[in-house]
């Protein structure tokens, strides 16, 4: 692992962060589409994903882990058993990393979606419903900012040509 691969994942965690944002502050109260915010979600997802991703690649770095695949799971599993505890980071933002990934699983294999008042309606094939509101979306954001926050303490300041 080398000093790019952190450091990589670092700026894509804060370009996601600001894509979901964007998303959610300035176009979405101009369009006021619920469709909108699974697009928040998944740029959440990617933020909070990339924040992990960048977290592991400084400990595989330093070999506080070890070599790990590069899926979700593989790297959710090493992070939420070695990292987290070592690193003090909150549950909640764990568990809301794996939520986020779970609401983009059932959204690729729903066959229907739907808006229903100010919320985005996810439909399974059983006709269980999970929906999205602007207020959840505004949460996991905000979740998102304190997992970049966290990410930023744990891999030194150096000098980062961006």
């Amino acid at each position: 692992m080398s000093e790019v691969d952190y450091l990589q994942a670092r700026s894509k965690a804060l370009q996601q962060y600001d894509a979901a944002f964007h998303l959610l502050n300035v176009t979405f109260p101009l369009v006021n589409d619920p469709k909108l915010l699974i697009g928040v979600v998944h740029n959440i997802f990617s933020s909070m994903e990339a924040s992990m991703g960048a977290i592991m690649a400084y400990e595989r770095k330093l070999h506080l882990i070890p070599p790990y695949y590069d899926n979700f799971e593989s790297k959710f599993n090493l992070f939420r058993y070695k990292t987290v505890p070592r690193n003090n980071i909150s549950s909640q933002l764990v568990e809301s990393l794996g939520k986020l990934k779970e609401l983009l699983d059932l959204h690729k294999k729903s066959p229907m979606e739907f808006q229903r008042g100010q919320k985005f309606v996810i439909c399974t094939k059983e006709f269980q419903m999970q929906s999205l509101t602007f207020q959840e979306i505004r949460n996991y954001l905000s979740q998102s900012k304190e997992f970049i926050h966290l990410m930023e303490q744990i891999i030194p300041h150096i000098d980062r040509k961006e």
